[in-house]
């Protein structure tokens, strides 16, 4: 059974592997990566979850986010 994971909110925090941080300049930037995302929901509860999400994706700090279930796993993207 596949578990279905669907969140949006105010994305707080990324927290982005030491891997991912090291990251030779010849890394593919089309590439979705694991990292950590903290999102607030709408009742003022945030969440911490394991999510795959572009190289840039920094600059949704702040901003309205979605998260939905894919075949490659829980993805984050602006609202």
């Amino acid at each position: 059974m596949t578990e279905t994971t669907k969140l949006d909110g105010r994305l707080v925090a990324l927290h982005w592997p030491a891997s991912a941080a090291e990251a030779p300049m010849a890394v593919d930037t089309t590439k979705l990566l694991d990292v950590a995302a903290e999102i607030e929901d709408s009742p003022g509860v945030t969440h911490r979850l394991d999510v795959l999400a572009g190289w840039d994706a920094d600059y949704l700090v702040g901003k309205d986010v979605i998260v939905n279930t894919t075949q490659e796993g829980a993805v984050l993207s602006e609202k």
